[in-house]
């Protein structure tokens, strides 16, 4: 089983090395305010809030020029032949000065277009992030390498402004980097957008399912140093789950983090009715959310997202205070998860059924919990975003 502890620490201390003998270059370069640079993961991926407001900028502001990094050479053919003439790597002298020029650096991750030190310096920089923060991140992990916190503490100066979901979340995204809360803006995030889009055609058409038949994602969260179980009852079986699915009509389809994908128990996908939902079918699994009748989930913040649309959550915290002591969450958990909890089998079957009957059935805490975490419960994320942005680039 892999291990991710310490995932993309030694790319972004990599990044970072070969960035930092160009910060002072980056401080004094003239600036283009008209060019904005937008990049994601490890600069490789074309993924998160960055890439909705990539698209929406090229949509909205033909005026401006806007580039999107991709190291990755397959995917930036297949980027450029699909999208356009947007995308560079940040690998050549030329793409580099290129980055450096552009006034505006927007992006998901902690990496930047390039790397190295202050670099908002007569810069804007903006740090969108990929989800609203459930769990303990930055500067509030626990248990955290030295090579992480090196990291954090030599990056922390790099972003003008740090996006926060919700008002509630202000102060936690500012200890996340230590960054005062003056540099926090909040905003929803531009890939919820994508969430009142409809896709169930293409569910049923992928999977040749029946109209009347209950579809449910189940999005278990990473951990750092233990497999996760995804039906972890004592009382369960196979056969009990292929009889409850056949018996009601229902699906579950399983959407592992990208990096455990090929962990997925083989002998639940022969079940009928349990399909696999990984990143090749749907990159981001945020514009699919309405596809679904319902979600399952442990920790990934993946529910704050499906709060939007008021359907289900059902909760399966099996190993809830090995998790809390290990990694740890922002915010109360059981006080903050508006649907039923878990731990057997017996219990799954009865909960499914009743959140699926009864739409009153926790909604008042779906919708409670909707205004706790998300600021905007709308389309217009990605609108109100390059307003702010367009407002702090100036004349």
């Amino acid at each position: 089983m892999k291990n991710n502890k310490n995932k993309n620490t030694f790319s972004r201390l990599n990044l970072f090395v070969t960035g930092v003998f160009l910060s002072p270059i980056s401080w004094v370069i003239p600036k283009k305010k008209n060019r904005i640079v937008f990049n994601s993961t490890t600069n490789s991926k074309y993924s998160f809030n960055s890439k909705y407001l990539f698209e929406y900028f090229i949509e909205q502001y033909s005026d401006f020029e806007i580039k999107f990094i991709i190291n990755d050479e397959k995917l930036k053919e297949k980027l450029t032949s699909k999208i356009g003439d947007y995308f560079i790597t940040n690998k050549s002298l030329k793409n580099i000065f290129y980055c450096l020029r552009a006034f505006s650096w927007i992006t998901s991750s902690l990496e930047t277009p390039i790397g190295g030190i202050f670099l908002r310096i007569n810069r804007l920089v903006i740090h969108l992030g990929h989800g609203t923060p459930l769990k303990n991140i930055g500067f509030l992990e626990k248990n955290m390498s030295f090579s992480k916190k090196l990291y954090y503490h030599l990056i922390k100066n790099n972003f003008t402004y740090v996006l926060s979901t919700s008002h509630n979340f202000d102060l936690i995204m500012s200890n996340f980097l230590k960054v005062p809360l003056k540099r926090i803006f909040t905003s929803g995030q531009p890939r919820n957008d994508s969430i009142f889009q409809n896709k169930k055609e293409y569910l049923k058409e992928k999977f040749n399912l029946k109209e009347e038949e209950i579809n449910i994602l189940y999005v278990p969260t990473w951990r750092q140093s233990s497999k996760t179980m995804l039906f972890p009852f004592k009382d369960f079986s196979y056969k009990k789950l292929g009889i409850f699915l056949k018996e009601n009509g229902i699906n579950i389809f399983l959407r592992l983090h990208p990096e455990f994908e090929k962990e997925l128990d083989k002998e639940l996908l022969n079940i009928s009715g349990i399909y696999n939902f990984d990143s090749s079918l749907a990159g981001d699994i945020t514009e699919y959310l309405s596809c679904f009748d319902m979600l399952i989930t442990d920790y990934s913040s993946v529910f704050i997202d499906y709060l939007l649309l008021n359907k289900p959550v059902l909760f399966f915290p099996y190993d809830l205070e090995e998790y809390e002591n290990s990694i740890g969450f922002t915010v109360n958990y059981n006080l903050h998860t508006p649907g039923a909890k878990v731990f057997s089998f017996d219990s799954f079957k009865k909960e499914v059924l009743e959140h699926l009957k009864d739409k009153k059935y926790y909604e008042k805490e779906r919708i409670n919990e909707n205004i706790f975490y998300n600021s905007c419960r709308d389309k217009t994320n990605c609108k109100k975003i390059s307003e702010f942005i367009i407002k702090n680039i100036g004349d």
